[in-house]
């Protein structure tokens, strides 16, 4: 009995002399990828043969040595699923032939995917058609797909027949059809395609992600994101409850919009990408607890009260259009499992993308949107929290403040020789004020975060978070008649109109800066640690990959630990929903990281609130200066 061995696996199997290559490979649970079911069509299946003697393994057919061209055949290149193996060999599976391949990804922060596909794609060439027995054909092109497929008996989509019922031209003369879960047909195309389709979705309070990605190969083909159309109806999640919980209407048109805007951000990464949004047959979907409850269409009035509780927490498999989203009739949509009310499914695909459970040592990860999720990693145990921080680090909630985009200003630095604020915007031409030029609009989370700090440390700002009363020409009044900071001169703003940071504006700063101060005191002392105990924070979200560690240091935002040790990790949750699309073991893993993290609320007694009250404070103007570098 031959034995081959396997690179880079390094495991021996044993084969019956004259067994197909691939159908060993298959018995043996060893990944290699073939679309065509072995029937060396596609060409995917390619192994290297590193040792064998001449009469080893049975010769190239004249199809595999046209698959494989020239220059693999001239290296020992073969088609697992054309080799016969006769006696002993040594080969080596590329990681191009592995269905199960790591790849890099340079949208997300996250390096590596490792895939696994919930579907399979099975080509066929079909019967001829018969015009006068259209259900006996039908029978046919179903006993074909279950007889490459090797499953019998398969469930079939009533859509995947009507499709091919509905078919007549000659492009129908062969098939892919993709199953789900080695179970049911639920899409069929035209021709044989070697990819299928599937989106990621993160829904944020304030903006939405979208990842298109090839559910075969493993690669994000493009993504995007746009404004959540929701904030017209309030930028926190409170204010989204409150409109929703009055009225079932109000609640199906916040549904109605989300969906809508979906739906148009998904078209315009097909159209990027010429992919049909017919073709898209699998979505994972994450985002915090209210708006995994708005976008499903359920009542979130629940999570507006105590105790806070979800009317749902387990994952969900369902009809992706059954909630409006226009894909592929039969496309699925699963959702990802919720924790507790403020720990939504966004904070669970968190962990898995950022990896928080595989660090060594006790690590934070902060995801700071509008809904602050903090997770704290101790020994095996993941300690969880929720805090409310507003829309404040997206630069919602200040008077100036607007989304990182065109003519926001993103980095603030203080002068104190000309005791004003130097400044760089989003689109700036290098400081050129010639005509067409972009100019300054307002204040993204970075530079809310910069002014503040800088601020204090040049002790225009005191620790209580009052601007001080002084002659410095950079201090100001608003209309209003408050204490304000010019950060922009009117000569380089769109309108002529000086750009203001305001009283108001540093208060907004100050209770988010409390919030998520209270939230990692309360994770450390739960978890018996000091802050000197974190070896790794770990920022997530849009806010995480813009902010400056020194200056959030410097405000006391973070806890005081070597600025070595925090790390921007990009939008964590949306790496996590790519993650669970393109592995189905991930999705399971889901649902274990679930019952692992441990939910500690806020408390409700006169302690926490003694400790919001301390944590309202700023850093000392001379801690900032320290922090900042400016001893």
């Amino acid at each position: 009995m031959p034995n081959v061995v396997i690179y880079p696996e390094g495991k021996t199997i044993s084969l019956k002399p004259g067994e197909n290559l691939l159908e060993g490979l298959r018995s043996a649970n060893i990944d290699v990828f073939a679309p065509c079911a072995g029937k060396g069509w596609c060409g995917k299946c390619a192994v290297i043969v590193e040792a064998a003697d001449p009469e080893a393994l049975s010769t190239p057919t004249p199809e595999e040595i046209a698959l494989l061209g020239q220059k693999k055949n001239a290296h020992n290149w073969r088609l697992a699923c054309q080799v016969e193996v006769r006696e002993n060999a040594v080969i080596r599976i590329p990681v191009e032939s592995r269905q199960r391949r790591w790849i890099k990804e340079k949208t997300l922060f996250i390096s590596e995917f490792q895939t696994e596909p919930v579907i399979r794609l099975c080509q066929v060439v079909l019967p001829a058609r018969d015009m006068h027995n259209a259900m006996g054909w039908l029978d046919q092109v179903v006993e074909t797909v279950e007889s490459v497929a090797g499953i019998q008996p398969l469930a079939w989509s009533q859509d995947v027949k009507e499709t091919l019922l509905l078919s007549n031209s000659s492009e129908w003369a062969r098939a892919t059809f993709t199953l789900l879960g080695e179970q049911e047909v639920v899409h069929v195309q035209p021709g044989f395609c070697d990819h299928s389709y599937g989106v990621a979705i993160d829904i944020g309070t304030t903006t939405l992600a979208v990842y298109l990605c090839d559910l075969v190969e493993g690669r994000i083909l493009a993504s995007g994101s746009a404004l959540n159309p929701q904030v017209t109806y309030g930028a926190d999640i409170i204010s989204r409850i409150a409109y929703a919980q009055t009225d079932l209407e109000r609640r199906k048109h916040l549904q109605k919009i989300l969906i809508k805007e979906l739906n148009s951000l998904i078209g315009r990464l097909a159209h990027q990408t010429n992919i049909r949004t017919e073709d898209i047959i699998e979505v994972v979907l994450v985002g915090n607890s209210v708006m995994h409850h708005l976008v499903l269409g359920l009542d979130p009035s629940g999570l507006g009260r105590i105790p806070f509780n979800p009317m749902v927490r387990t994952a969900l498999d369902l009809p992706a259009v059954e909630i409006g989203l226009k894909l592929a009739p039969t496309a699925r949509l699963h959702v990802l499992p919720l924790k507790a009310g403020y720990i939504g499914a966004d904070a669970v695909a968190a962990v898995l993308g950022s990896g928080l459970e595989t660090i060594e040592g006790n690590a934070l990860l902060m995801d700071m949107g509008t809904n602050g999720e903090i997770i704290l990693k101790h020994g095996r145990r993941l300690f969880c929290t929720s805090v409310p921080l507003g829309p404040v680090f997206e630069g919602a909630q200040i008077t100036h403040g607007m989304r990182a985009d065109i003519g926001a200003v993103e980095h603030v630095r203080y002068d104190p020789r000309r005791g004003n604020f130097q400044v760089t915007w989003i689109g700036q031409d290098n400081g050129s004020k010639g005509h067409g030029s972009v100019k300054a609009k307002g204040f993204c989370g970075s530079a809310v975060i910069e002014i503040v700090a800088e601020a204090l440390a040049a002790g225009l700002i005191r620790p209580d978070g009052r601007i001080v009363n002084s002659d410095v020409p950079c201090v100001t009044r608003a209309d209003s008649g408050e204490r304000a900071l010019e950060i922009v001169s009117a000569s380089d703003t769109y309108n002529g109109l000086p750009l203001l940071f305001t009283q108001k504006d540093v208060r907004a700063v100050q209770l988010a800066k409390g919030a998520s101060s209270v939230g990692i005191r309360l994770l450390l002392e739960y978890a018996g640690l000091e802050k000197r105990d974190l070896a790794r924070i770990f920022l997530g979200g849009i806010f995480g990959t813009m902010i400056s560690p020194l200056h959030a240091l410097a405000l006391g935002i973070l806890p005081p630990v070597d600025p070595q040790r925090i790390r921007a990790v990009g939008n964590v949750a949306g790496a996590g929903a790519c993650m669970a699309l393109l592995n189905r073991s991930l999705r399971q893993r889901a649902v274990t990281l679930v019952e692992q993290m441990e939910y500690v609320p806020l408390p409700q007694d006169q302690e926490f609130q003694d400790y919001f009250i301390e944590a309202l404070q700023f850093s000392t103007s001379e801690e900032a200066r320290h922090v900042l570098g400016w001893d």
